[in-house]
């Protein structure tokens, strides 16, 4: 799953957003048995939400599964990934409930960017969508050859 795209959304006063048709095409998967498409919902690692395609959650919590429980910090980063996980499904017009905790976590209200990124979707607060767009070129040129270009934690590198 490779998912793309920016998309700017609504949330309705009950805590609704629909996903748009685009993003959802391009999940490639059929619907669940009610109709609608099955995502586990959780708190980023930043001040976003992070929509997990089920397939893509199930395989993510397999890995976890097998982390040492013994070990403190698994145990805390374990506590910590799950903190509001929560399954959401689109209902038939497409839409799925944010609940209140999480909502106030990400600061978000009445407006939404939902970001695809290769197997989730990152759901923003316009606000600090913007906060967090603010990087130097400079800094994005230095980010990506630390990433890509074989540093330290790099892949080393990819050939375009």
């Amino acid at each position: 799953m490779k998912l793309i795209g920016e998309y700017p959304v609504a949330i309705d006063n009950k805590g609704r957003l629909r996903l748009p048709s685009a993003l959802l095409r391009q999940l490639g998967e059929q619907p669940s048995e009610n109709g609608g498409y099955e995502f586990v919902l959780n708190r980023g690692f930043e001040k976003c939400l992070t929509l997990y395609p089920k397939a893509v959650w199930d395989e993510i919590t397999s890995k976890l599964s097998r982390l040492n429980r013994f070990n403190d910090r698994n145990r805390m980063f374990f506590r910590s990934f799950y903190l509001g996980a929560s399954p959401v499904e689109t209902d038939s017009a497409d839409r799925i409930l944010l609940q209140k905790p999480l909502m106030d976590y990400a600061s978000l209200n009445a407006e939404a960017i939902l970001i695809a990124m290769d197997d989730r979707i990152e759901i923003w607060s316009p606000e600090h969508y913007e906060a967090m767009l603010r990087i130097d070129p400079n800094q994005f040129a230095d980010l990506a050859n630390d990433v890509m270009g074989g540093g330290e934690d790099g892949v080393g590198d990819v050939d375009a």
